[in-house]
């Protein structure tokens, strides 16, 4: 049986992600005033800026995007039995059409045998590269490329693959223009065993065999045998893409600003956030300004390990106060509350809400998922505006759906959630009720 452990977010194998660079210096001092829980649910403010579903705006392009027909498409990379397969369901007006559902294997992403595999579903890079107007497909520790075509990336296609420097690396790198010069750039943690790891630039654009513009090596600062998780956003509002990593959860998070004038065009020394496991960019009040969560669960690596009598908690920075920290706690004592975060805009009224998972075992397999309202004045609220939970039967117990993603698959101005567990997807909306549930193969896919 198939059985997730992390998410970009899932829950989190660390073993099996990058590392990345970032000092131990401490950039700023962060003030942290905590919000406890209200008696009672969260509101919306009244005169709330937040933009409404119907109102006119520019939108931005769908992502993950595919085949260009504008529908969010939902994208994982699954490892297993040292194979690599990515699946991609189209989006559609009414959500992922599974009956469209492509697989695509190893031998048809031309993925040597030779790489290094996890157990964790994972979120394949998605990106133009050799700015052609078609997004590309970037898969795998071995940086192999499907190129992008007016039908998306297919298996009979054109391939390359990004000439990564020496061996080492867990994952596919991630994208962002790093520099700000208006190119997709990728970076990757590049984990060099006993010696200290880099982080890894490629600056774009890229040429169709996959070749980069530059690459630029940048000494790690996290300790050795570190394996952090890369997440790419816009922290401060410059355009440039900002690269957070974080390891585990007795280690701050590093936030390196993009668009500096250094080589690989991020900051020279990174930021230290407050103490957490994962790291999601948002704009939760409505302001127009990216804020930044930090979740902490407080739940041990692994499950012999105890963990501490306390709630897990989520840090927020909000873009119109950057030198404040606003903490809010919830669940349950012991119940994992942080563990994994996704920022989207759920009810549709213009500010992002955050979806918070909490598992009180990180190798059980045990979750569920509560949405923090956004909205303007007071950004997030302490209290969960809805709660889910879905669960699987399986060989060796019940698998409990984990946070994949969030995003609006079926066009409606509305982000839903995607879970995955046992084997199953669901897509659920903010009210907690199923838009679609199936089968990860494709063969027994069935709508529901």
């Amino acid at each position: 049986m198939y059985s997730p452990t992390t998410g970009r977010p899932i829950l989190r194998h660390l073993r099996v992600w990058h590392a990345v660079v970032a000092s131990l210096v401490v950039v700023a001092v962060v003030a942290f005033v905590f919000l406890l829980p209200a008696d009672d649910g969260v509101r919306p403010v009244s005169g709330s800026p937040c933009r409404p579903v119907d109102s006119a705006r520019e939108d931005a392009p769908a992502t993950p995007d595919l085949d260009g027909d504008g529908s969010v498409d939902l994208v994982h990379e699954i490892s297993r039995s040292l194979k690599v397969d990515v699946v991609v369901v189209p989006g559609s007006a009414r959500g992922p059409d599974q009956d469209r559902t492509t697989v695509l294997t190893q031998d048809d992403l031309g993925v040597p045998d030779d790489i290094q595999v996890g157990d964790d579903p994972l979120q394949p890079t998605v990106a133009d590269l050799d700015e052609d107007g078609h997004a590309d497909l970037v898969v795998s520790s071995a940086a192999q490329v499907v190129w992008g075509g007016p039908k998306g990336p297919q298996a009979d296609g054109p391939h390359g693959r990004v000439p990564l420097p020496g061996s080492g690396y867990h994952t596919a790198p991630i994208a962002g223009d790093f520099d700000g010069d208006g190119h997709t750039d990728l970076t990757v943690f590049k984990d060099s065993g006993e010696a200290q790891g880099q982080l890894v630039v490629l600056k774009g654009p890229f040429t169709r065999s996959g070749d980069p513009a530059r690459t630029v090596r940048i000494p790690s600062p996290v300790h050795k045998g570190a394996t952090p998780t890369l997440v790419a956003g816009d922290a401060n509002d410059d355009r440039a893409t900002d690269l957070a990593l974080y390891d585990s959860p007795g280690e701050p998070p590093l936030l390196f600003t993009g668009g500096a004038r250094t080589a690989g065009g991020l900051s020279k020394e990174p930021e230290r956030l407050p103490e957490g496991e994962n790291v999601a960019f948002g704009d939760f009040d409505g302001d127009g300004r990216q804020d930044t969560a930090v979740g902490r669960s407080f739940v041990a690596s692994y499950d012999e390990d105890d963990t501490p009598h306390r709630r897990g908690q989520i840090s927020v920075r909000y873009g119109k106060d950057p030198d404040k920290w606003v903490t809010i706690e919830g669940g349950d004592f012991k119940e994992g509350f942080g563990s994994e975060l996704a920022a989207a805009d759920v009810n549709g009224d213009g500010c992002d809400d955050l979806a918070v998972q909490l598992t009180k075992k990180k190798e059980a397999g045990d979750a569920r998922i509560e949405v923090l309202r956004g909205g303007s004045e007071h950004g997030l609220g302490s209290k969960p505006w809805c709660a889910t939970k879905r669960t699987a039967p399986g060989d060796d117990g019940p698998s409990d759906g984990v946070l994949f993603d969030a995003h609006d698959w079926d066009g409606d101005g509305r982000a839903e959630l995607a879970l995955f567990g046992g084997d199953r997807w669901w897509i659920t909306d903010g009210t907690d009720r199923d838009e679609a549930s199936f089968p990860l193969n494709p063969a027994k896919s069935q709508g529901s």
